[in-house]
């Protein structure tokens, strides 16, 4: 059973939103339908942390793709890859670390 993040996940989170949604993501956010889902980031209400079967996917991999859009709307997409297992779930479900290690860029 997922269990809700606590109060300074949620301050994160927000910040996170406040600094990456600029108001022309905000705008296409609208457009696509996707503002209420981020509305919920801005005021605090983000999402479920990862419950035991998705952490242990996570921790399973040996690699996964790391992506995010600028204001110009296109994607800058980075694979991160390392040994099965070099990425771990911590913060009961509320984060996942990984090492940034060289060739990794």
């Amino acid at each position: 059973m997922r269990t809700p993040a606590g109060p300074a996940y949620f301050r994160v989170m927000s910040r996170f939103a406040e600094v990456a949604f600029t108001p022309s993501v905000r705008e296409v956010q609208r457009e696509e339908g996707s503002d209420r889902a981020v509305g919920r980031m801005l005021d605090g209400a983000g999402p479920e942390r990862l419950g035991p079967d998705e952490a242990a996917f996570v921790t399973a991999r040996d690699g996964f793709y790391l992506a995010s859009v600028g204001s110009s709307g296109w994607p800058y997409v980075q694979f991160r890859g390392g040994p099965a297992g070099f990425a771990h779930v911590v913060d009961d479900g509320a984060t996942i670390a990984f090492a940034d290690v060289r060739g990794n860029r």
